[in-house]
């Protein structure tokens, strides 16, 4: 083997092959926590929420009427509007609430077990009317859905006393027992009861609270009225402008505005696909020019070498030989980029997991890499390489 002669020739040009292999050792890093951060972003854009999200829409009132500034009427007018809405064509279920799934925002709380150690958890936390888990298209798992009787709109009221939780939350809570007919505790005077559990739900979170959920039983009117509306698969575009022109022949107090759902899931995951693209360019960039890097030394090295390789060619060296002579220089290179790659690769995602709650690296992603660099380097070692096998010896040592 040419291990010697290699070894030598490394050492007489430590700058050129210290180059390729910190440039090997940052391509591995860069490269696997960028496909890392690709894997993460596909991830959260696979999720499923649990909702019928192609079939739900979006409803805001922006009401300018004078008569809106009373709670009473206010209250009358969301319920009118619940009437009217259900009485649509197409309309599977409606609701008035604050939830918007796949906007990652809302209320939030701390709640504990009523009764119980004091522990407390954090949730999220929507305000609706009856036929919320309808609307939104999970199950009720266990207990029953909230009830018009629910609803307590007495403004001095510190907190509503009934809720129905999602199933992930009553696993947190209550370790196994069901929720229903116990109290949560969400301040230190107000209990609330737990009629019910429902299934699946998935809403992101500015916390790591995405599958829990608490459902109040109240209306949403401070500021206008807001309502989620579930139709029929097929029929939005049929009922949607039908929803409008009824609400406002109901009440033509206000504006309206209307989006669905699956355009707010859409611009929400605006970042994830951003991300996946940008790192996709990012990976085909650095590869290239690795690649680049490596067809550029070896191609200086054959020239260099023309004389060297000539003479070996006519002492009876085989072109077999001259070719396996600079994959292996290739690969003892690689090699030792990769080794600092490695110790590289996991000190970056240790920092992008502190700094950006970035996912943490999975070593098949860094496998994969490896084997990526390892073949990139042969590929591209073997085109200026090749170069040197048809050498002619007489010209080579001429030229020299």
């Amino acid at each position: 083997m040419e291990f010697g002669p290699i070894i030598r020739s490394l050492k007489r040009n430590k700058i050129r092959f210290a180059l390729i292999v910190l440039q090997i050792a940052i391509t591995l890093a860069v490269v696997t926590n960028a496909i890392t951060m690709i894997n993460g972003a596909n991830e959260k854009m696979n999720m499923k929420s649990g909702f019928d999200d192609d079939n739900i829409v979006w409803i805001q009132t922006k009401p300018f009427s004078p008569a809106f500034k009373d709670l009473n009427y206010r209250i009358a007018a969301v319920n009118a509007d619940l009437r009217t809405i259900r009485g649509i064509p197409g309309v599977v279920a409606a609701a008035n609430t604050n939830f918007l799934p796949w906007q990652g925002g809302g209320s939030s709380g701390e709640v504990a077990v009523a009764g119980g150690d004091r522990s407390k958890f954090r949730t999220q936390m929507y305000y609706n009317t009856p036929g919320i888990l309808q609307t939104l298209g999970v199950h009720l798992v266990s207990g029953r859905d909230l009830r018009e009787a629910d609803i307590d709109d007495d403004p001095n009221s510190k907190a509503p006393s009934t809720a129905v939780i999602s199933k992930d939350l009553e696993k947190l809570l209550f370790k196994g027992q069901s929720a229903v007919g116990k109290q949560l505790a969400d301040s230190d005077t107000s209990v609330v009861n737990v009629v019910g559990t429902f299934d699946p739900f998935y809403n992101p979170y500015g916390w790591p609270i995405h599958q829990y959920a608490v459902m109040y039983a109240g209306h949403v009117s401070r500021r206008g009225a807001l309502y989620l509306v579930r139709v029929e698969p097929g029929k939005m575009k049929q009922v949607v402008p039908m929803i409008e022109q009824r609400m406002l022949q109901t009440n033509n107090g206000r504006n309206i505005e209307m989006k669905a759902i699956d355009e707010i899931k859409n611009s929400y995951f605006t970042e994830g696909r951003m991300v996946r693209g940008g790192m996709t360019m990012v990976i085909g960039l650095i590869v290239l020019i690795t690649g680049l890097g490596i067809v550029g030394v070896t191609s200086f090295s054959v020239t260099e070498r023309r004389k060297q390789i000539g003479t070996r060619r006519a002492l009876g060296a085989t072109k077999a030989a001259v070719l396996r002579y600079f994959l292996l220089e290739n690969w003892i290179v690689t090699n030792a980029g990769l080794i600092i790659g490695i110790l590289a690769t996991y000190g970056l995602n240790i920092l992008l997991v502190t700094k950006t709650g970035a996912a943490k690296l999975d070593w098949r992603f860094l496998l994969a890499a490896v084997v990526l660099l390892w073949v990139q380097g042969i590929i591209a070692t073997l085109i200026p390489a090749m170069r040197a096998t048809r050498f002619s010896p007489v010209l080579a040592t001429r030229g020299a």
